[in-house]
């Protein structure tokens, strides 16, 4: 379980997802991906994108996205001081199907150069470094379901620690290889399947600075930080003294949540964490969102961004809590700013 939580505050906000152009359309229901939804020459103009695979592209044009909403002061902030944490479980999983496929019928040697490295799914995010200029570290955090969270809370460890002032930090995901579907006569059946669900599919990036005011005094869209355990078991008491422990820490540092993001499945996880929240939390309105085992970790991550981006007329505090049919919980307790509503993206 994690000793208490840093905060961070995010400065920029880039969003790269199937029928959503702006951050502040983030809370919308994603649908399943339509093919060519991702126009490459549109979102990256220039050379040497055309051979990178798909979810290099999303994240590219997401933390792109993200860079340009900070503005110039980032700039400025040296090489040495930016990095770079990206969550993923899905990413590549077509790609490493298609490697499979074409070891086994015409030989390793037909595999293409270019591609070939991305067998590794660290390689997803390692593009960012030289198109940024990252020199601090560039990380992949993979926990199923909550990798994106793990991504957020990574980059405010690395904040506090001065290992670098400035990160990249969300997640990215391609729907699942078609055997590994829960759909597919070869895909396993998971606890909780719901074969209609939409897979997770694109980028969010936040750009992610120590909690205090920066010497720019620059633009805040509010701060985050997450909190994170494991239920090794599913049953209620064992459910209650986890969560208990990590709301409570939540709770000691403000109100309470006005508001609360669900990303849940229907898993044995899923159904004990929607019973202890139901048990436990009186105040405050909760939204489900729903998803499926092995869906992917970039719904959370897309709750924080929505969430900040769109702020409302009266701020209000919103916990975000995702699980993994695993075990896996994050809580990211996210508090925008009245800032936020003259931001480009709500305009």
């Amino acid at each position: 379980m994690s000793p208490g939580a840093t905060r961070i505050r995010v400065t920029g906000l880039g969003l790269t997802a199937p029928g959503v152009d702006r951050p502040d359309r983030a809370l919308e229901i994603q649908p399943d991906a339509p093919a060519g939804w991702f126009d490459t020459a549109t979102a990256l103009p220039g050379r040497g994108y055309r051979r990178l695979p798909p979810g290099a592209l999303y994240l590219l044009a997401a933390a792109r996205a993200a860079w340009a909403d900070r503005g110039p002061w980032i700039a400025a902030v040296p090489a040495a001081s930016r990095g770079a944490v990206v969550g993923t479980n899905n990413v590549g999983a077509s790609l490493i199907e298609e490697f499979d496929r074409t070891i086994i019928d015409l030989g390793a040697a037909e595999l293409s150069p270019a591609r070939a490295p991305y067998m590794a799914m660290s390689m997803f995010a390692a593009r960012l470094a030289p198109e940024h200029e990252l020199r601090a570290f560039d990380l992949t955090t993979n926990s199923p379901a909550v990798a994106g969270l793990d991504a957020l809370q990574a980059a405010a460890r690395a904040l506090a620690a001065g290992r670098a002032s400035v990160v990249l930090a969300g997640a990215v995901e391609e729907p699942p290889a078609p055997v590994q579907r829960l759909d597919h006569p070869r895909g396993s059946r998971a606890d909780g399947a719901d074969p209609g669900a939409a897979f997770d599919a694109g980028a969010a990036v936040l750009v992610c600075e120590p909690a205090e005011e920066s010497a720019d005094g620059g633009f805040g869209y509010g701060h985050c930080s997450v909190r994170s355990a494991f239920l090794p078991e599913q049953d209620s008491d064992t459910v209650s003294a986890v969560l208990d422990a990590l709301w409570d820490e939540l709770a000691d540092e403000g109100p309470p949540p006005a508001r609360i993001d669900t990303v849940l499945d229907d898993s044995a996880t899923g159904r004990a964490v929607a019973a202890w929240l139901g048990r436990r939390v009186t105040r405050g309105s909760i939204t489900a969102v729903p998803t499926a085992p092995g869906g992917g970790c970039l719904t959370p991550v897309r709750r924080v961004l929505g969430r900040l981006a769109t702020p409302g007329e009266n701020p209000a505090r919103t916990a975000v809590l995702a699980a993994s049919a695993h075990g896996h919980i994050s809580i990211a307790d996210v508090t925008p700013t009245r800032q936020a509503l003259t931001s480009r993206h709500t305009l």
